[in-house]
């Protein structure tokens, strides 16, 4: 008997003469072929062969036991290299339109999915321009226990209890650790208070400054909902209404002042010179700095980026692997690279499962787990 981990379904040698099972009669008949129609999730197998003597049988089975010997070593010897193959997988993902329907903030078709990639400890990371009270809302409905980006990379929110020593550089708030990264939202209201800014004010509409219902017609949300969108430590959202190249000239001058505007899927964001990219690598980074995964026969981390949006190009850019879904009625934004590029077919969230499912490394670790 060998057990279905190893050698897949359980194997039984059953010894007798030929005339014990029925020379020359039909299989389903005799005593091995009934047992065989009744446990079709074994393999049976009838040692018996016409005129040889029970020596024969004991080396027929020794020969058996032998072949199985060696499938069992090199099941194993798979198993063990695939103990040293890389599972310390980090994926930082978007969430408006890519990890959550785009129009219906709706995720749970793929939450059992979440939860395979989860228990195969793979890490799931938001990164989006929304703000800390926001995606906090959001992780907790996904049961999600992370650190995770703000506001487009302005700030890195890492649970108290999540590493064991607290980032250089970071200051506590509350249960969090928090690497700032972007400008306080007040000095950036100071800066573009500035006369050289004056001009630029009437082509703008601030989030702040809208009506519930332009709020909810800007961001897709409902009323109940939009109270968070206010509660922003790092950026202003806005809509643009001039032209294209007023909108150049202004970022011109924001840059000037180390302020830049990010293309989100909805709304523009004016905010420092912070990006989902850097702040991805530095999170990324202190994972492998701290040894995260305690993985002794490997320590690479592989880093997997999930967006669709412009303001996502920065992290899809430079991580090992990059996963753009497609957002409803938009032009598909364009990548540099080429290589290790996985485009979903489907939008949020289906379409992010289809991708990740897509890739060799995610396969073989789910596989494995």
């Amino acid at each position: 008997f060998f057990c279905n981990f190893v050698c897949g379904l359980p194997n039984f040698f059953i010894l007798g003469d030929s005339t014990s099972y029925g020379v020359g009669v039909v299989e389903e008949k005799t005593f091995i072929g009934l047992i065989r129609k009744k446990n079709r999730d074994i393999n049976i197998y009838n040692t018996s062969i016409a005129g040889h003597s029970i020596d024969d049988h004991i080396l027929i089975t020794k020969k058996l036991n032998q072949l199985y010997l060696l499938r069992f070593k090199f099941r194993i010897l798979y198993y063990l290299i695939s103990l040293t193959m890389t599972k310390n997988v980090l994926i930082f993902t978007d969430l408006d339109g890519t990890l959550l329907n785009f129009k219906t903030f709706d995720v749970a078709p793929i939450l059992p999915f979440i939860s395979k990639l989860k228990d195969a400890g793979i890490q799931i990371i938001p990164n989006s321009s929304k703000c800390h009270f926001e995606i906090k809302e959001i992780i907790s409905k996904i049961n999600l226990e992370c650190p995770y980006i703000t506001e487009n990379g302005a700030a890195i929110y890492i649970p108290k209890n999540f590493f064991l020593k607290q980032p250089q550089g970071s200051t506590e708030q509350g249960k969090n650790w928090v690497l700032t990264l972007g400008i306080e939202k007040d000095i950036i209201n100071q800066k573009i208070r500035q006369t050289s800014f004056k001009k630029y004010m009437k082509f703008i509409l601030f989030l702040r400054n809208m009506t519930k219902l332009q709020k909810s017609y800007y961001t897709g949300l409902k009323p109940e909902s939009l109270d968070r969108t206010d509660e922003r430590e790092f950026s202003e959202p806005l809509i643009w209404m001039g032209s294209n190249t007023e909108l150049d000239n202004f970022k011109k001058a924001l840059n000037e002042e180390g302020l830049s505007i990010i293309h989100g899927a909805r709304l523009l964001h004016l905010t420092g010179l912070n990006t989902k990219g850097e702040a991805m690598k530095i999170l990324s980074d202190y994972y492998s700095e701290i040894d995260y995964f305690d993985n002794q026969e490997n320590n690479e981390i592989k880093v997997i980026s999930c967006g669709g949006s412009k303001n996502d190009l920065s992290m899809l850019e430079i991580s090992d692997y990059a996963v753009v879904i497609r957002l409803p009625d938009m032009r598909p934004i364009g990548l540099k690279r080429t290589n290790n590029v996985f485009n979903s077919r489907k939008i949020a969230p289906l379409g992010w499962q289809e991708t990740l499912e897509e890739m060799d490394l995610i396969k073989e670790i789910l596989k494995t787990s």
